[in-house]
């Protein structure tokens, strides 16, 4: 097998028993979440905030089936680029199974020589496509030809995808009353103010492109899912929803624009 693709993302509990160490893995991520603390201090902390907070998300699981869909929604992804494109198709996570080190493993023994990675983020970030391209090249780089996907924030399949999912919802809806939210997974502030990191711009450009196809619609743009001590991007979905209602529309529609499958973030 000479040519593969790498479909990578975060990864999610597909069940509890997953939850904890979902948790742990992805809280001692200093690239997604720096405390602030000695870097060695990472893990202990890391270890404490999963062990109290998987029993406070359990409920939030359970309420959708007991675990997020998301990793069978990316294996199903991965078939259909496979079946598409004629070509072996992998899939790797960051925080659950099936875990990228494990799957880079298996990529190696099956003699793949050159290999096409592509992560399950649209819009870059540091912490998010950044971390999944550190480790491609952490445990295949050296080995095999990587070619990895920065960004496909302006990607015109992804922008008409979106366009069809949201044309059902506005095509009966007054245009005055009605306002999309586009509700983004929030990201640190530090990321942004010190590294100036690049997927609040890119969210924005594909908003903006998106609702070209909508020009007489109100949008907004808001954030979601903070978690930890941390300061996060704003405004929240919450305090948008508030925001809007004041100003006077009577309905909302609102988009997940960061992702690209179900799971506990959407459903």
């Amino acid at each position: 097998m000479r040519e593969a693709v790498l479909i990578t993302y975060m990864g999610a509990p597909s069940k509890p028993e997953e939850i904890r160490p979902f948790l742990y893995r992805l809280f001692s991520d200093r690239d997604l979440i720096n405390f602030g603390v000695p870097s060695f201090l990472q893990k202990p902390l890391a270890y404490l905030i999963s062990t109290f907070r998987a029993p406070k998300v359990k409920p939030q699981y359970e309420a959708i089936g007991g675990g997020s869909p998301l990793v069978k929604n990316s294996l199903e992804q991965s078939r259909l680029v496979e079946e598409k494109l004629g070509i072996k198709t992998f899939v790797g996570m960051l925080y659950s199974e099936p875990l990228l080190e494990k799957v880079a493993g298996e990529i190696l023994d099956s003699g793949v020589e050159e290999l096409y990675h592509i992560t399950l983020y649209p819009q870059y970030s540091f912490a998010t496509t950044g971390a999944c391209i550190r480790d491609v090249n952490r445990y295949l780089g050296e080995k095999i030809k990587v070619k990895s996907v920065k960004s496909w924030t302006l990607n015109e399949n992804y922008i008409r995808w979106i366009g069809e999912l949201l044309k059902g919802e506005l095509t009966s809806s007054p245009t005055e009353d009605t306002v999309v939210i586009f509700s983004a997974h929030s990201l640190p502030k530090y990321l942004v103010e010190e590294r100036r990191d690049p997927y609040p711009q890119e969210v924005e450009e594909t908003v903006k492109r998106v609702m070209e196809l909508f020009p007489q619609f109100s949008y907004r743009i808001s954030y979601q899912s903070k978690v930890g001590p941390i300061e996060w991007l704003e405004p929240s979905t919450e305090e948008m929803l508030k925001r809007v209602k004041e100003e006077g529309f009577k309905r909302v529609v609102v988009f997940p624009i960061s992702f690209v499958s179900e799971h506990i973030e959407t459903l």
